[in-house]
C-alpha cells in the first residue's frame, strides 16, 4: 500500500482535458457501451503494468500463460514505472490516442479513472456475456464499484491487519493465540509488552503504526464511519470529507495517548519504519498491509514466531464496521479498437479464473479475487505454510458490506492521505488538539475537492 501520488496535479485535474462527467452511467448504458458479441478479438494487445521483482515476475508469468492458452489473442505487458509513472503516461497517450487497450491502475485513482470517461466499465462486459461473478469476494469486487456499477477489475487485492510478536506476547505474560482486538485491547497489551533497559531506554515499544493515510481510513471503516459525503463518493461524486467526527477524534486521541504514554512508537510518516521496527523486535505489534505479511515472516525466521489478528476497532465493537481492501485494478480502454477492446475483455476473464489467481497468490502474497481459488493446489499449498494469511480473508468475509467499508472515492484520494498524515503528525508533536487538527485537515481537502469538481464538471 505505500505507493500514492506525487503527480498529484496529475491525478486531480487531468480529468478536465478527458472529458469528465459527474455521474456513473445506468446499467443499460454500460451495457450499450460494450463492443457488439460477434466483434472478433484483435490478434494483439498492449497492457500497462506497474509491477517489478517478484510481483513482475508473476504478472509476466500469467500473460504467458494466457498467450499459450490460445493462438487468437497475443497480450504484450509493458511495465511502466511507478502507479504515478503510469498514470503520468496514460495521461499524456490519451491526449495523443497513443493509450493501451488494457492498463493496472491503483485503487486512489478510481475516481480519475471514472471522471476521466476514458474507460469501457467493466459492468459492460459483464452485462453484455451475464458473466457471473457470484464467486468473487464481495469486499474486492464492491471497492472497484460506482453507483453500484462495477468500474474495472480487481487483480491485487490487499487488506490492513495487525501482525503481532507471538514470543513477546508470552514473554509477558500475554496469551500469543488471543491478539486484540479494541481500542482499549491494544492499548492495555501495548502497556505489558513495552520493555525499558536499567537506563530507562526503551528498548521495545507495544505498538508501532507508522503514519499513514490508508491506515486512518481503514480505522474509519472498523469505526463504521463515513471518510466523505455521498456514500463515501459512491452514490455520487463526494463533495466534502467528515472524518472531522467523534470517530476520528476518537481514533486520534487513542493514538496520541499511546505515543505520549510510551508505549506507541511513532516510526514517522509513510515510510519503512514501522515494519523495520517489527521485523527487528522493536516493537511488538504494528498494523499493515496484508501483503507485507510473507516479508515480515521471512524476516523474523528463527528470530520469533509472527501471528496475525483483526484490525482494531473502537471498544464498543461496532457492527457496521470492517475493512476496506487495497491493491489495484484492471480498465479497459474506450479508445482503441472494439477488437482490442474484446481482446482485453477474454485477457481478464483468463486472469480471473481461479486456477490463475490461485498461482497468483502463490507467487506474491496478494490473496485470489475469487473464492474457487482457494480449492487449487497452490492456493492450499500457500495456506499452509501461511496460515496467518487466512486472518485477512476471514477479516474481509466477515466484514458488513456497507459505504463505509468499501472505503471512500475521491478524485483528490492521493491529497487525501497526505494530508492525513501532516493531520497524524502535528498531533503528536503537540501542535493542535485532535478536534483542531482534523478540522484544518476537513477544511483544507474540502477546498481541493470543490477545486477539483468544478474543474471536472
Amino acid at each position: 500500500m505505500r505507493r500514492f501520488a506525487a503527480l498529484a496535479l496529475v491525478i486531480s485535474f487531468v480529468a478536465a482535458a478527458c472529458g469528465g462527467s459527474t455521474t456513473g452511467g445506468t446499467t443499460s448504458d454500460l451495457s450499450a457501451q460494450a463492443p457488439g458479441k460477434d466483434v472478433k478479438p484483435a490478434a494483439k494487445i498492449t497492457w500497462w503494468h506497474a509491477m517489478t521483482g517478484v510481483n513482475g515476475d508473476a504478472l509476466n508469468k500469467i500473460v504467458d500463460g494466457f498467450n499459450k492458452s490460445q493462438s487468437n489473442i497475443k497480450v504484450e505487458a509493458v511495465f511502466q514505472g511507478t502507479y504515478d509513472d503510469l498514470l503520468s503516461k496514460l495521461n499524456t497517450a490519451l491526449s495523443s490516442n497513443a493509450a493501451p487497450a488494457l492498463v493496472q491502475v491503483y485503487d486512489i485513482g478510481q475516481a480519475y479513472m471514472r471522471d476521466s470517461s476514458a474507460v469501457v466499465p467493466m459492468q459492460a462486459f459483464i452485462d453484455r456475456d451475464k458473466f457471473d461473478t457470484s464467486d468473487f469476494e464481495p469486499a474486492v469486487i464492491n471497492y472497484y464499484k460506482y453507483q453500484d456499477q462495477l468500474q474495472s477489475m480487481p487483480f491485487n487485492a490487499s487488506s490492513a491487519i495487525l501482525l503481532y510478536n507471538k514470543d513477546a506476547f508470552r514473554a509477558a505474560g500475554l496469551d500469543p493465540e488471543k491478539p486484540p482486538l479494541t481500542f482499549s485491547e491494544v492499548t492495555d497489551a501495548a502497556k505489558k509488552l513495552t520493555k525499558k533497559d536499567a537506563s530507562g531506554q526503551t528498548t521495545q515499544y507495544g505498538f508501532g503504526p507508522s503514519i499513514y493515510g490508508w491506515l486512518f481510513e481503514q480505522l474509519m471503516a472498523t469505526s463504521g464511519a463515513p471518510y466523505a459525503d455521498n456514500g463515501n463518493g459512491r452514490d455520487n461524486r463526494a463533495t466534502k470529507v467528515v472524518y472531522n467526527s467523534a470517530a476520528g477524534k476518537a481514533i486520534l486521541d487513542w493514538w496520541k495517548a499511546g505515543v505520549d504514554g510510551g508505549y506507541f512508537l511513532n516510526p514517522g510518516i509513510d515510510n519503512a519504519g514501522a515494519t523495520n521496527a517489527f521485523n527487528a523486535g522493536k516493537t511488538a505489534m504494528y498494523i499493515e498491509s496484508s501483503a507485507s505479511l510473507r516479508g515480515s515472516i521471512n524476516a523474523t525466521a528463527g528470530k520469533f514466531q509472527v501471528g496475525t489478528g483483526l484490525y482494531p476497532r473502537p471498544d464498543s465493537k461496532p457492527t457496521t464496521g470492517g475493512n476496506i481492501i487495497g491493491g489495484a485494478s484492471l480498465y479497459i480502454m474506450k479508445s482503441r479498437p472494439a477488437e482490442e477492446q474484446e481482446a482485453a475483455w477474454e485477457f481478464v476473464k483468463y486472469a480471473m479464473s481461479p486456477a490463475v489467481q490461485a498461482q497468483w497468490q502463490s507467487d506474491t502474497g496478494y490473496y485470489p479475487i475469487v473464492k474457487k481459488a482457494y480449492d487449487e493446489g497452490p492456493s492450499k499449498d500457500w495456506s499452509t505454510k501461511y496460515p496467518q494469511f487466512l486472518t485477512a480473508i476471514n477479516e474481509i468475509r466477515n466484514s458488513p458490506q456497507n459505504r463505509s467499508t468499501n472505503g471512500a472515492v475521491l478524485g483528490v484520494m492521493p491529497q487525501a492521505r497526505a494530508r492525513t498524515q501532516k493531520m497524524i503528525e502535528s498531533v503528536f508533536l503537540g501542535q493542535a488538539t485532535t478536534q483542531a487538527a482534523l478540522d484544518a485537515a476537513v477544511a483544507d481537502m474540502n477546498d481541493q475537492i470543490d477545486k477539483y469538481n468544478k474543474a471536472n464538471k
